[in-house]
Protein backbone atom coordinates (compact mmCIF):
# COMPACT_ATOMS: atom_id res chain seq x y z
CA UNK A 1 0.00 0.00 0.00
CA UNK A 2 2.72 2.50 1.00
CA UNK A 3 4.71 1.54 -2.08
CA UNK A 4 1.71 2.22 -4.34
CA UNK A 5 1.13 5.62 -2.74
CA UNK A 6 4.83 6.50 -3.00
CA UNK A 7 4.95 5.53 -6.68
CA UNK A 8 1.92 7.66 -7.47
CA UNK A 9 3.47 10.75 -5.92
CA UNK A 10 6.90 9.98 -7.40
CA UNK A 11 5.48 9.58 -10.90
CA UNK A 12 3.76 12.97 -10.61
CA UNK A 13 7.03 14.59 -9.47
CA UNK A 14 9.00 12.98 -12.30
CA UNK A 15 6.50 14.23 -14.86
CA UNK A 16 6.50 17.71 -13.35
CA UNK A 17 10.29 17.92 -13.23
CA UNK A 18 10.57 16.67 -16.82
CA UNK A 19 8.01 19.23 -17.94
CA UNK A 20 9.91 22.06 -16.20
CA UNK A 21 13.28 20.61 -17.29
CA UNK A 22 14.53 20.50 -13.70
CA UNK A 23 15.03 16.76 -13.27
CA UNK A 24 18.58 16.93 -11.91
CA UNK A 25 17.83 19.74 -9.46
CA UNK A 26 14.62 18.02 -8.30
CA UNK A 27 16.54 14.77 -7.79
CA UNK A 28 19.21 16.56 -5.75
CA UNK A 29 16.66 18.58 -3.73
CA UNK A 30 14.58 15.56 -2.79
CA UNK A 31 17.64 13.46 -1.93
CA UNK A 32 19.05 16.24 0.27
CA UNK A 33 15.73 16.67 2.07
CA UNK A 34 15.39 12.94 2.69
CA UNK A 35 19.02 12.79 3.81
CA UNK A 36 18.41 15.38 6.52
CA UNK A 37 15.16 13.79 7.67
CA UNK A 38 16.86 10.37 7.76
CA UNK A 39 19.83 11.70 9.74
CA UNK A 40 17.68 13.34 12.41
CA UNK A 41 15.35 11.02 14.35
CA UNK A 42 13.66 14.07 15.89
CA UNK A 43 12.72 15.25 12.39
CA UNK A 44 11.24 11.83 11.59
CA UNK A 45 9.14 11.97 14.75
CA UNK A 46 8.04 15.49 13.95
CA UNK A 47 6.77 14.54 10.50
CA UNK A 48 5.12 11.34 11.80
CA UNK A 49 3.40 13.15 14.67
CA UNK A 50 -0.37 13.58 14.33
CA UNK A 51 -0.20 16.34 16.96
CA UNK A 52 1.50 18.82 14.65
CA UNK A 53 -0.75 20.39 12.07
CA UNK A 54 0.12 20.32 8.37
CA UNK A 55 0.76 24.07 8.65
CA UNK A 56 3.39 23.48 11.36
CA UNK A 57 5.03 20.80 9.25
CA UNK A 58 5.01 23.11 6.23
CA UNK A 59 6.78 25.79 8.29
CA UNK A 60 9.53 23.29 9.13
CA UNK A 61 9.74 22.26 5.47
CA UNK A 62 10.00 25.90 4.40
CA UNK A 63 12.89 26.49 6.79
CA UNK A 64 14.69 23.32 5.67
CA UNK A 65 14.08 24.19 2.02
CA UNK A 66 15.73 27.56 2.55
CA UNK A 67 18.79 25.99 4.15
CA UNK A 68 19.02 23.42 1.36
CA UNK A 69 18.41 26.00 -1.40
CA UNK A 70 15.58 23.87 -2.74
CA UNK A 71 13.83 25.04 -5.86
CA UNK A 72 10.24 26.22 -5.30
CA UNK A 73 8.72 23.30 -7.21
CA UNK A 74 10.33 20.67 -5.00
CA UNK A 75 9.50 22.66 -1.89
CA UNK A 76 5.84 22.90 -2.91
CA UNK A 77 5.80 19.17 -3.62
CA UNK A 78 7.15 18.32 -0.16
CA UNK A 79 4.70 20.77 1.40
CA UNK A 80 1.91 19.03 -0.51
CA UNK A 81 3.02 15.75 1.08
CA UNK A 82 2.62 17.44 4.47
CA UNK A 83 -0.83 18.80 3.57
CA UNK A 84 -2.08 15.39 2.52
CA UNK A 85 -0.59 13.60 5.52
CA UNK A 86 1.92 11.74 3.35
CA UNK A 87 5.12 13.46 4.52
CA UNK A 88 6.02 10.40 6.59
CA UNK A 89 6.44 8.54 3.28
CA UNK A 90 8.93 11.02 1.82
CA UNK A 91 11.75 8.44 1.91
CA UNK A 92 9.66 5.92 -0.03
CA UNK A 93 8.62 8.64 -2.48
CA UNK A 94 12.29 9.49 -3.04
CA UNK A 95 13.16 5.82 -3.67
CA UNK A 96 10.28 5.47 -6.14
CA UNK A 97 11.30 8.76 -7.78
CA UNK A 98 14.86 7.46 -8.28
CA UNK A 99 13.57 4.16 -9.71
CA UNK A 100 11.12 5.77 -12.14
CA UNK A 101 13.74 8.27 -13.26
CA UNK A 102 16.33 5.53 -13.80
CA UNK A 103 13.82 3.53 -15.80
CA UNK A 104 12.95 6.50 -18.01
CA UNK A 105 16.63 7.35 -18.53
CA UNK A 106 17.52 3.68 -19.20
CA UNK A 107 19.90 3.66 -16.23
CA UNK A 108 20.63 1.04 -13.61
CA UNK A 109 22.16 1.45 -10.17
CA UNK A 110 24.80 -1.18 -9.41
CA UNK A 111 26.22 -2.02 -6.02
CA UNK A 112 29.64 -3.52 -6.68
CA UNK A 113 31.31 -5.27 -3.76
CA UNK A 114 34.96 -6.33 -3.94
CA UNK A 115 37.53 -7.66 -1.46
CA UNK A 116 39.87 -4.71 -2.05
CA UNK A 117 39.48 -1.24 -3.53
CA UNK A 118 39.66 -1.35 -7.31
CA UNK A 119 41.36 1.19 -9.55
CA UNK A 120 39.50 3.42 -11.97
CA UNK A 121 40.64 1.47 -15.05
CA UNK A 122 39.23 -1.81 -13.73
CA UNK A 123 36.09 -0.05 -12.55
CA UNK A 124 35.56 1.34 -16.06
CA UNK A 125 36.03 -2.16 -17.57
CA UNK A 126 33.45 -3.60 -15.17
CA UNK A 127 31.10 -0.73 -15.95
CA UNK A 128 31.33 -1.39 -19.69
CA UNK A 129 30.70 -5.13 -19.21
CA UNK A 130 27.67 -4.45 -17.01
CA UNK A 131 26.33 -1.96 -19.55
CA UNK A 132 26.59 -4.59 -22.30
CA UNK A 133 24.99 -7.18 -20.02
CA UNK A 134 22.05 -4.98 -18.99
CA UNK A 135 21.67 -2.83 -22.09
CA UNK A 136 21.54 0.21 -19.80
CA UNK A 137 23.88 2.92 -18.59
CA UNK A 138 25.06 1.93 -15.13
CA UNK A 139 25.92 3.99 -12.08
CA UNK A 140 28.29 2.02 -9.86
CA UNK A 141 28.44 2.31 -6.10
CA UNK A 142 31.71 0.48 -5.33
CA UNK A 143 32.13 -0.92 -1.84
CA UNK A 144 34.86 -2.96 -0.17
CA UNK A 145 34.02 -6.03 1.93
CA UNK A 146 37.17 -7.39 3.55
CA UNK A 147 35.40 -10.65 4.41
CA UNK A 148 35.45 -11.62 0.74
CA UNK A 149 38.46 -13.68 -0.28
CA UNK A 150 38.54 -12.22 -3.77
CA UNK A 151 36.43 -11.58 -6.84
CA UNK A 152 33.44 -9.29 -7.09
CA UNK A 153 29.70 -9.25 -6.57
CA UNK A 154 27.37 -6.91 -8.48
CA UNK A 155 23.78 -6.25 -7.48
CA UNK A 156 21.42 -4.61 -9.95
CA UNK A 157 17.99 -4.31 -8.41
CA UNK A 158 17.10 -7.77 -7.16
CA UNK A 159 19.56 -9.53 -9.49
CA UNK A 160 22.94 -10.52 -8.07
CA UNK A 161 25.94 -11.53 -10.17
CA UNK A 162 28.25 -13.27 -7.72
CA UNK A 163 31.78 -13.85 -8.99
CA UNK A 164 33.38 -14.02 -5.57
CA UNK A 165 35.81 -16.77 -4.66
CA UNK A 166 33.67 -17.54 -1.62
CA UNK A 167 30.70 -18.25 -3.91
CA UNK A 168 32.84 -20.39 -6.24
CA UNK A 169 34.11 -22.43 -3.26
CA UNK A 170 30.55 -22.90 -1.98
CA UNK A 171 29.45 -24.16 -5.41
CA UNK A 172 32.37 -26.60 -5.53
CA UNK A 173 31.60 -27.83 -2.00
CA UNK A 174 27.94 -28.40 -2.91
CA UNK A 175 28.93 -30.33 -6.04
CA UNK A 176 31.31 -32.53 -4.07
CA UNK A 177 28.70 -33.16 -1.37
CA UNK A 178 26.04 -34.31 -3.85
Amino acid sequence: MIRTIAKRYARALVELSEEKKTVDKTKADLAAFVGIVDALPAMQKLFASPVLTPENKKAVIKELAGKLSMQPTTQRFVEHLAETGRIRYVKEVNEAFQEILSERQNRAAVRLTTAVAINNGDLEDIKQKLERLTGKKVDIDAQVDTTLIGGAKAQIGSTIYDGTIKNQLNKMRNQLMS
